[in-house]
Protein backbone atom coordinates (compact mmCIF):
# COMPACT_ATOMS: atom_id res chain seq x y z
CA UNK A 1 0.00 0.00 0.00
CA UNK A 2 1.22 3.57 -0.65
CA UNK A 3 2.35 5.60 2.34
CA UNK A 4 0.34 8.62 3.52
CA UNK A 5 2.96 10.86 1.90
CA UNK A 6 2.65 9.04 -1.43
CA UNK A 7 -1.16 9.18 -1.24
CA UNK A 8 -1.03 12.87 -0.44
CA UNK A 9 1.33 13.64 -3.34
CA UNK A 10 -1.04 11.83 -5.73
CA UNK A 11 -3.93 13.85 -4.28
CA UNK A 12 -1.91 17.06 -4.68
CA UNK A 13 -1.30 16.33 -8.36
CA UNK A 14 -4.99 15.64 -8.92
CA UNK A 15 -5.98 18.86 -7.14
CA UNK A 16 -3.61 20.93 -9.26
CA UNK A 17 -5.77 19.91 -12.25
CA UNK A 18 -9.16 20.05 -10.53
CA UNK A 19 -8.58 23.46 -8.95
CA UNK A 20 -7.57 25.09 -12.23
CA UNK A 21 -11.25 25.63 -13.02
CA UNK A 22 -11.68 27.61 -9.79
CA UNK A 23 -8.90 30.10 -10.56
CA UNK A 24 -8.76 30.51 -14.36
CA UNK A 25 -7.28 34.02 -14.18
CA UNK A 26 -4.23 32.95 -12.13
CA UNK A 27 -2.33 31.22 -14.90
CA UNK A 28 0.33 29.52 -12.83
CA UNK A 29 0.66 26.09 -11.20
CA UNK A 30 -0.78 26.27 -7.71
CA UNK A 31 -2.95 24.53 -5.13
CA UNK A 32 -5.15 26.43 -2.71
CA UNK A 33 -4.57 25.29 0.86
CA UNK A 34 -5.56 26.58 4.29
CA UNK A 35 -3.05 27.41 7.01
CA UNK A 36 -4.05 26.91 10.65
CA UNK A 37 -1.88 28.47 13.36
CA UNK A 38 -2.06 29.11 17.10
CA UNK A 39 -0.23 31.52 19.36
CA UNK A 40 0.86 29.01 22.01
CA UNK A 41 4.43 27.76 21.54
CA UNK A 42 4.65 24.11 20.58
CA UNK A 43 0.91 23.69 19.99
CA UNK A 44 -1.25 22.79 17.01
CA UNK A 45 -4.88 23.71 16.54
CA UNK A 46 -7.56 21.03 16.77
CA UNK A 47 -9.08 20.80 13.29
CA UNK A 48 -12.41 19.71 11.84
CA UNK A 49 -14.39 20.25 8.65
CA UNK A 50 -18.13 20.55 9.29
CA UNK A 51 -21.19 20.92 7.13
CA UNK A 52 -22.76 24.34 7.60
CA UNK A 53 -26.36 24.08 8.82
CA UNK A 54 -27.18 27.78 9.36
CA UNK A 55 -25.75 31.30 9.50
CA UNK A 56 -27.56 34.03 11.42
CA UNK A 57 -26.80 37.42 12.91
CA UNK A 58 -25.92 37.61 16.60
CA UNK A 59 -27.08 40.20 19.15
CA UNK A 60 -24.81 42.97 17.83
CA UNK A 61 -23.62 44.12 14.42
CA UNK A 62 -20.26 42.36 14.85
CA UNK A 63 -21.51 38.94 15.91
CA UNK A 64 -22.45 35.90 13.85
CA UNK A 65 -23.91 32.56 14.87
CA UNK A 66 -22.65 29.59 12.83
CA UNK A 67 -24.51 26.32 13.36
CA UNK A 68 -22.52 23.29 12.23
CA UNK A 69 -23.55 19.68 11.71
CA UNK A 70 -21.65 17.33 13.97
CA UNK A 71 -19.14 18.20 16.68
CA UNK A 72 -15.93 20.17 16.31
CA UNK A 73 -12.61 18.46 17.12
CA UNK A 74 -12.86 19.31 20.84
CA UNK A 75 -14.12 21.95 23.24
CA UNK A 76 -11.89 24.98 23.79
CA UNK A 77 -9.72 25.05 26.90
CA UNK A 78 -9.06 28.13 29.07
CA UNK A 79 -7.39 30.82 26.97
CA UNK A 80 -8.47 29.22 23.68
CA UNK A 81 -11.03 30.29 21.12
CA UNK A 82 -12.84 28.75 18.16
CA UNK A 83 -12.27 30.02 14.62
CA UNK A 84 -14.64 29.11 11.79
CA UNK A 85 -13.42 29.66 8.22
CA UNK A 86 -16.06 30.19 5.52
CA UNK A 87 -14.82 30.63 1.97
CA UNK A 88 -15.98 30.89 -1.64
CA UNK A 89 -12.63 30.20 -3.31
CA UNK A 90 -13.82 30.77 -6.85
CA UNK A 91 -14.74 34.35 -5.91
CA UNK A 92 -11.78 35.09 -3.60
CA UNK A 93 -14.32 35.73 -0.86
CA UNK A 94 -13.94 34.39 2.63
CA UNK A 95 -14.15 35.18 6.31
CA UNK A 96 -12.93 33.98 9.68
CA UNK A 97 -15.52 34.03 12.44
CA UNK A 98 -13.87 34.01 15.88
CA UNK A 99 -15.32 33.51 19.34
CA UNK A 100 -14.04 35.24 22.45
CA UNK A 101 -11.27 33.37 24.30
CA UNK A 102 -12.53 31.07 27.04
CA UNK A 103 -11.95 32.53 30.51
CA UNK A 104 -12.65 35.63 32.54
CA UNK A 105 -16.19 36.70 31.77
CA UNK A 106 -16.47 34.29 28.82
CA UNK A 107 -17.74 30.86 29.86
CA UNK A 108 -18.09 27.92 27.47
CA UNK A 109 -21.77 28.72 26.61
CA UNK A 110 -20.58 32.17 25.48
CA UNK A 111 -18.41 30.46 22.84
CA UNK A 112 -20.44 27.47 21.70
CA UNK A 113 -23.46 25.40 22.59
CA UNK A 114 -25.05 22.17 21.47
CA UNK A 115 -27.51 22.34 18.60
CA UNK A 116 -30.11 19.87 17.37
CA UNK A 117 -29.06 16.60 15.80
CA UNK A 118 -25.68 16.51 17.50
CA UNK A 119 -24.51 19.76 15.96
CA UNK A 120 -22.96 22.82 17.57
CA UNK A 121 -23.55 26.57 17.32
CA UNK A 122 -20.42 28.68 17.35
CA UNK A 123 -20.99 32.19 18.73
CA UNK A 124 -18.70 34.40 16.70
CA UNK A 125 -17.76 37.66 18.44
CA UNK A 126 -15.59 39.06 15.61
CA UNK A 127 -15.29 38.63 11.87
CA UNK A 128 -12.18 39.04 9.73
CA UNK A 129 -11.76 38.89 5.97
CA UNK A 130 -9.36 36.40 4.39
CA UNK A 131 -9.19 38.16 1.03
CA UNK A 132 -8.19 41.68 0.03
CA UNK A 133 -11.05 44.09 0.69
CA UNK A 134 -11.59 47.55 2.18
CA UNK A 135 -11.99 45.91 5.59
CA UNK A 136 -8.40 44.62 5.64
CA UNK A 137 -7.11 48.19 5.84
CA UNK A 138 -7.92 48.06 9.56
CA UNK A 139 -6.59 45.50 12.01
CA UNK A 140 -9.93 45.46 13.80
CA UNK A 141 -12.26 45.00 10.87
CA UNK A 142 -15.90 46.01 10.75
CA UNK A 143 -17.57 43.55 8.38
CA UNK A 144 -21.35 43.97 7.92
CA UNK A 145 -22.95 40.69 8.96
CA UNK A 146 -25.69 40.88 6.31
CA UNK A 147 -23.00 41.27 3.64
CA UNK A 148 -21.12 38.27 5.01
CA UNK A 149 -24.25 36.09 4.98
CA UNK A 150 -25.00 37.21 1.43
CA UNK A 151 -21.46 36.33 0.29
CA UNK A 152 -20.97 32.96 1.98
CA UNK A 153 -24.51 31.89 2.89
CA UNK A 154 -24.40 29.17 0.22
CA UNK A 155 -21.11 27.65 1.44
CA UNK A 156 -21.64 23.97 2.27
CA UNK A 157 -18.65 23.31 4.52
CA UNK A 158 -16.66 25.24 7.11
CA UNK A 159 -13.16 24.59 8.40
CA UNK A 160 -12.80 24.93 12.17
CA UNK A 161 -9.72 25.44 14.35
CA UNK A 162 -9.70 25.36 18.16
CA UNK A 163 -6.67 26.77 19.96
CA UNK A 164 -5.04 29.82 21.54
CA UNK A 165 -5.36 32.76 19.10
CA UNK A 166 -6.53 30.21 16.49
CA UNK A 167 -6.22 31.51 12.93
CA UNK A 168 -7.18 29.78 9.69
CA UNK A 169 -6.52 31.49 6.37
CA UNK A 170 -5.87 30.53 2.72
CA UNK A 171 -2.44 30.15 1.12
CA UNK A 172 -1.53 29.07 -2.40
CA UNK A 173 1.11 26.34 -2.56
CA UNK A 174 3.33 27.41 -5.45
CA UNK A 175 6.08 24.82 -5.00
CA UNK A 176 6.66 21.50 -3.26
CA UNK A 177 9.64 19.18 -3.10
CA UNK A 178 11.05 16.11 -1.40
CA UNK A 179 14.37 16.41 0.42
CA UNK A 180 15.81 13.22 1.91
CA UNK A 181 12.33 11.74 1.77
CA UNK A 182 10.71 14.67 3.65
CA UNK A 183 8.03 16.77 1.97
CA UNK A 184 8.27 20.57 2.02
CA UNK A 185 5.63 23.08 0.87
CA UNK A 186 6.36 26.71 -0.03
CA UNK A 187 4.15 29.81 0.03
CA UNK A 188 4.38 33.59 0.21
CA UNK A 189 2.63 36.32 2.20
CA UNK A 190 1.71 39.78 1.06
CA UNK A 191 0.93 41.35 4.45
CA UNK A 192 2.12 40.65 7.99
CA UNK A 193 -1.22 40.04 9.68
CA UNK A 194 -2.65 37.52 12.15
CA UNK A 195 -0.93 34.41 10.79
CA UNK A 196 2.48 36.05 10.96
CA UNK A 197 1.82 37.21 14.53
CA UNK A 198 1.10 33.60 15.53
CA UNK A 199 4.21 32.30 13.74
CA UNK A 200 6.40 34.69 15.67
CA UNK A 201 5.46 32.97 18.94
CA UNK A 202 4.69 29.49 17.58
CA UNK A 203 6.41 28.59 14.28
CA UNK A 204 4.23 25.52 13.67
CA UNK A 205 1.20 25.04 11.51
CA UNK A 206 -1.44 22.62 10.34
CA UNK A 207 -1.98 22.85 6.58
CA UNK A 208 -5.33 21.71 5.17
CA UNK A 209 -5.46 20.62 1.55
CA UNK A 210 -8.96 19.60 0.51
CA UNK A 211 -11.00 19.00 -2.61
CA UNK A 212 -12.91 22.27 -3.00
CA UNK A 213 -16.13 20.43 -3.88
CA UNK A 214 -16.22 17.54 -1.39
CA UNK A 215 -13.90 19.02 1.29
CA UNK A 216 -12.23 15.65 1.75
CA UNK A 217 -8.46 15.80 1.85
CA UNK A 218 -5.51 15.88 4.23
CA UNK A 219 -4.10 17.79 7.17
CA UNK A 220 -0.34 18.19 7.45
CA UNK A 221 1.61 19.30 10.51
CA UNK A 222 5.12 20.56 10.99
CA UNK A 223 7.41 23.52 11.64
CA UNK A 224 7.30 26.49 9.30
CA UNK A 225 10.17 28.91 8.74
CA UNK A 226 10.72 32.10 6.82
CA UNK A 227 13.53 31.80 4.28
CA UNK A 228 15.67 34.13 2.23
CA UNK A 229 15.44 33.99 -1.59
CA UNK A 230 18.97 32.61 -2.00
CA UNK A 231 18.26 29.67 0.31
CA UNK A 232 15.59 28.15 -1.97
CA UNK A 233 15.88 30.01 -5.29
CA UNK A 234 13.59 27.73 -7.32
CA UNK A 235 10.82 27.96 -4.72
CA UNK A 236 11.23 31.73 -4.46
CA UNK A 237 11.04 32.13 -8.23
CA UNK A 238 7.85 30.09 -8.46
CA UNK A 239 6.24 32.01 -5.60
CA UNK A 240 7.11 35.34 -7.26
CA UNK A 241 5.75 34.17 -10.60
CA UNK A 242 2.57 33.01 -8.89
CA UNK A 243 2.13 36.38 -7.17
CA UNK A 244 2.69 38.16 -10.49
CA UNK A 245 0.10 35.93 -12.19
CA UNK A 246 -2.42 36.84 -9.52
CA UNK A 247 -1.69 40.56 -9.74
CA UNK A 248 -0.44 40.72 -6.14
CA UNK A 249 2.98 42.27 -6.69
CA UNK A 250 5.88 40.66 -4.84
CA UNK A 251 5.59 38.65 -1.64
CA UNK A 252 6.83 40.47 1.44
CA UNK A 253 7.84 37.18 3.08
CA UNK A 254 8.25 33.59 1.91
CA UNK A 255 7.88 30.44 4.00
CA UNK A 256 8.71 26.74 4.00
CA UNK A 257 6.63 24.10 5.80
CA UNK A 258 8.57 20.92 6.66
CA UNK A 259 5.89 18.24 6.88
CA UNK A 260 6.25 15.85 9.84
CA UNK A 261 2.74 14.36 9.99
CA UNK A 262 0.09 13.65 7.34
CA UNK A 263 -3.40 12.35 8.06
CA UNK A 264 -6.65 12.10 6.07
CA UNK A 265 -9.37 14.67 6.70
CA UNK A 266 -13.09 14.04 6.20
CA UNK A 267 -16.05 16.39 6.67
CA UNK A 268 -18.43 15.87 9.58
CA UNK A 269 -22.19 15.96 9.10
Amino acid sequence: MPSEQESFLAFLGDQKVRQSTFFPTVKHDKILSFMATTGLAGSYGAISVNRVARLEAGPTGRELRVTLAGPVAREPRPGELVTVHLTRPEHYQGFQVKTRPLGGRAALPDLCEQAGGGGVTIKGASVYTVHHSPYTLKFFEDVPIDELIDMVGSVRYAMVCVGEAANLSPRFIFHQELREGRLALYHGDGLALKTYMNLRSNPRETRLVVDLETYQGYQLRGPVEEFAPHQHPEAYDRICRGFTAGGWGKPSRVFRLSVEEISPLFPVG
